[in-house]
């Protein structure tokens, strides 16, 4: 029979008529398969009446189907039943009273699993299996998760639901690479009951939080907690630029130097009166002298740039002025936060400096005019300074892909290039640094080194730094003997943690103690606190890398669910997909 070609896993319905229009195929089908009272499970042969029932299925060649059933009711012959009539179920095909088969709600669940609501209806619909955002969504909520064994090792770490605000846990099963569950919340308390219902975890790799380390000892007393590896370090790297920002006078120190040395290049073939006796400000680039900014007899004028850089570090410096003002006066860090409405960590870090802490020297940016920038100073040494006409050329001949003002910002700066221009012109107004003169070798900026940079410069491994960073860092260490013995403890430890050589960590902390630092010996405490957990982390493989890498698919989900990513439809797509 047809049926049996077209629609194999339903055999008990005869096919009557197969409609087709441009848009769907509709099986006209009736039931032949007997009836039993779902109440008694009593069967029946004694029909009341019959109805239509039209129930979606999978598409077939990109076209809806619709299967039209008809139902039949019968009246239950059990006395004592008080169902008195009844229709006859459609289990293998579709749930009571849905509107959908089986197989279609299970493909549509799916889709809003790996898909989400509005990006799932929009594939459903040119799939032909049309369904709204919302009913994908109920459907998701209606997926039973999958059963999953309780993992031996298993992986803490938190996310964030809303970044500052509210926080949950994902736990990973660090031999299957899977993860097992998500958890509302970040507290102890809730990860110890679960781990109170779910009994055989042996290990349990986590960062260094309280709220993780109470939870898995009051859940799981036996097992062996391990600490992050990565957080290890990254609390180094912390605890030196809390050390290194206490030495502001250091951090200049270190890049005076080089500076020296750039000025003395840069105006050895300068003209006389573009040498300040002065050294530049950090705030102020020093190419914009009085000299270079005068115009036709006009009144030197900073940009608009330089003069919001320097309104904003004399704002931040008066409120150093107040920190230090009210420090010297007895006021507590925590007060004086509130008081000045600041963050604990700037008044911490104002409190503990030697000197005003200066914003540090950007690194400079590629831009997409590098590789045109020959052909450009050519077009300007012939004399051509239309940028409209260069934009074009470099767009047709060069492949360029920028914008217009890119070109036009370029050209406007250095036509001082064009020797058809006269310098002494009056120059329209622009935004940006003025150009220097004919022949004029700029000074650069000089380049501030902050503390968190300086950090990143002391825990990387030295073959690994570049020749201008290993001199930083040796004048760093010149400058200051205290980061010179933070940064042989902070490699040695790095050292312990890359080789996970455990035997050397107890001298390690014997050394720290000793130092006369105050914020390594601080770490040294907390390190003394999580004695177990860190040793751990020095002799067994375990690590959160991986809890990490599902961390970042979960954010990748829940960003997708555009503002939709309400916890318990983000916890079946993640523990879904």
């Amino acid at each position: 029979m047809i049926i049996n070609l077209l629609l194999p896993w339903l055999t008990w319905l005869d096919l009557d008529e197969i409609c087709v229009d441009e848009q769907q195929i509709a099986f006209m089908l009736t039931s032949r398969q007997p009836a039993v009272c779902p109440n008694c499970d009593q069967p029946s042969q004694r029909m009341h009446s019959h109805y239509q029932r039209r129930i979606a299925d999978l598409p077939c060649a990109g076209l809806r189907v619709a299967l039209q059933v008809q139902v039949r009711k019968f009246f239950c012959q059990n006395a004592a039943c008080r169902q008195v009539v009844f229709s006859e179920r459609l289990a293998s095909l579709a749930a009571p009273y849905a509107r959908r088969t089986q197989r279609l709600c299970q493909e549509q669940q799916r889709l809003g699993l790996d898909l989400g609501g509005e990006v799932g209806a929009r594939t459903a619909q040119r799939q032909g299996m049309p369904v709204s955002a919302d009913t994908l969504l109920r459907l998701v909520r209606q997926a039973v998760p999958p059963a999953l064994a309780t993992p031996r090792a298993l992986g803490v770490d938190d996310w964030a639901l809303r970044k500052g605000t509210t926080y949950g846990t994902i736990l990973v099963d660090l031999e299957r690479h899977k993860p097992i569950d998500l958890l509302p919340d970040r507290t102890a308390a809730t990860l110890e009951r679960w781990l109170q219902e779910h009994p055989g975890v042996e290990i349990i790799s986590r960062d260094r939080a309280n709220d993780y380390a109470e939870g898995a000892s009051r859940g799981a007393p036996n097992t062996i907690q391990v600490a992050d590896r990565f957080h290890l370090v990254q609390n180094v790297r912390e605890v030196l630029q809390r050390l290194l920002e206490r030495h502001q006078a250091a951090l200049r120190a270190a890049t005076a130097a080089a500076q020296t040395e750039h000025i003395a290049a840069a105006t050895s073939t300068a003209a006389p009166e573009l040498v300040a006796d002065n050294p530049p400000t950090p705030a102020v680039n020093q190419a914009t002298d009085s000299t270079s900014l005068v115009r036709a007899g006009r009144p030197a004028k900073l940009p608009k740039a330089e003069q919001q850089r320097q309104l904003h570090r004399a704002q931040r410096l008066a409120r150093y002025q107040n920190v230090r003002k009210l420090s010297r006066a007895g006021m507590s860090q925590r007060a004086i936060a509130r008081h000045l409405d600041m963050s604990i960590h700037t008044v911490r870090a104002f409190v503990k400096a030697d000197q005003f802490p200066e914003r540090a020297t950007r690194r400079q940016v590629t831009s997409k005019l590098d590789p045109v920038l020959p052909y450009l100073r050519q077009q300007l040494a012939e004399g051509q300074d239309n940028a409209m006409q260069l934009w074009r050329d470099l767009r047709d001949q060069h492949g360029y892909t920028g914008s217009r003002p890119l070109v036009s910002r370029w050209v406007a700066h250095h036509r001082q290039l064009n020797p058809k221009t006269p310098f002494a012109a009056p120059t329209p107004k622009r935004h940006g640094k003025p150009p220097a003169r004919p022949g004029e070798k700029s000074i650069p900026p000089k380049p501030i080194l902050s503390a968190r940079q300086a950090a990143w410069l002391l825990v990387r491994l030295p073959e690994e730094l570049e020749a201008a960073d290993r001199q930083r860092l040796q004048r760093l260490c010149q400058h200051a003997a205290e980061v010179q013995t933070a940064y042989e403890l902070a490699q040695a430890f790095i050292q312990m943690v890359r080789q996970r050589t455990v035997a050397l960590f107890d001298d390690w902390l014997a050394c720290v103690e000793a130092s006369n630092l105050p914020e390594l010996q601080s770490f040294a405490v907390g390190l003394r606190r999580d004695y177990a957990a860190v040793r751990a982390a020095l002799s067994l493989p375990y690590s959160n890398g991986q809890t990490e890498g599902q961390i970042n698919r979960l954010k990748f989900i829940k960003r997708s669910m555009y503002g939709r990513a309400k916890f318990d439809l983000l916890r079946q797509r993640v523990l879904a997909a």
